[in-house]
């Protein structure tokens, strides 16, 4: 056992076959449909996601970890000195937040491992990247202050680009960000986004779900730093078109080491079917 665990939501979208490669604990969100909620690390996984969201007319709602949810899952760390836990962007949900009330009270409450909370200002494989680079980091007996230092050297590195194939989703629930054109679903516009200082930013608009995809390859190109770092690609129920972005990735860096994974629960209610994206290390 390390010195210092590392937590991080599930709207990292980190798998649970990534949690138990990397060491990482994984606190659930939940995503209500009608009256139902479900947990997203234990009662809904994408695929039955997108099997759901095919079957309603509305958009479904989610809900950050409570302080109950919190405490629970950093209880399971009492044998560690320390915890990190990984949050998703404080601009975007209130899990930064709520962590870190969940942490200072435990404290008061005499629960002896310490506990750090971090805003990785990012969401989906962003927040995953981070984590993932933080529990390398714990495996190798850093400390928690030692790994936010590294982590505030990569956090603004973090590359985060993708499209979707529908805008429909992401206009119901409001998360859409800057996006200028509102009717880019009737006249065949599809934007390139990214997240940036911890909100959803528009960085093109293209003609045709293809073209940006050429457009998300070629940032990769532009920006990676390339020879041997870790790569995400990541998918809404589109496996084949993800890995034909792999292997643009893999013709561009050949040494890149990039990971095919679904786009989780919580970003794929807002992305719906179709999306791609790529993390990587600028």
């Amino acid at each position: 056992m390390g010195k210092c665990k590392i937590f991080t939501n599930s709207v990292s979208d980190i798998t649970p076959e990534l949690a138990r490669e990397f060491d990482i604990t994984v606190v659930p969100d939940v995503v209500i449909f009608g009256n139902k909620e479900y947990e997203t690390t234990t009662d809904i996984d994408p695929p039955k996601l997108y099997r759901l969201l095919r079957q309603v007319d509305y958009l479904p709602t989610t809900s950050h970890p409570n302080q109950y949810i919190y405490s629970t899952c950093f209880e399971t760390a009492s044998g560690y000195e320390e915890i990190l836990c990984v949050n998703v962007s404080s601009r975007m949900s209130g899990s930064m937040g709520t962590a870190t009330l969940t942490a200072n009270a435990m404290a008061e409450e005499g629960f002896k491992t310490k506990i750090y909370t971090y805003d990785s200002l990012q969401a989906s494989f962003g927040i995953a990247y981070q984590a993932i680079q933080a529990a390398i980091l714990a495996k190798q007996g850093a400390s928690a202050p030692e790994i936010i230092a590294q982590l505030d050297l990569i956090r603004d590195r973090v590359g985060v680009y993708f499209c979707m194939s529908s805008l429909e989703n992401a206009k119901k629930g409001g998360r859409i960000g800057e996006i200028k054109c509102l009717a880019a679903d009737l006249m065949g516009i599809r934007p390139v986004l990214t997240f940036k200082e911890g909100t959803v930013k528009e960085l093109n608009l293209t003609r045709g779900f293809d073209r940006a995809l050429n457009r998300v390859a070629r940032y990769y190109e532009e920006r990676a730093k390339k020879g041997g770092g870790l790569v995400f690609v990541c998918h809404a129920d589109n496996e084949p078109e993800a890995l034909r972005m792999r292997d643009r990735i893999l013709k561009l860096d050949p040494e890149a080491q990039v990971r095919v994974e679904w786009i989780g629960v919580a970003i794929g209610v807002y992305t719906g079917e179709g999306a791609i994206g790529i993390i990587f290390e600028e």
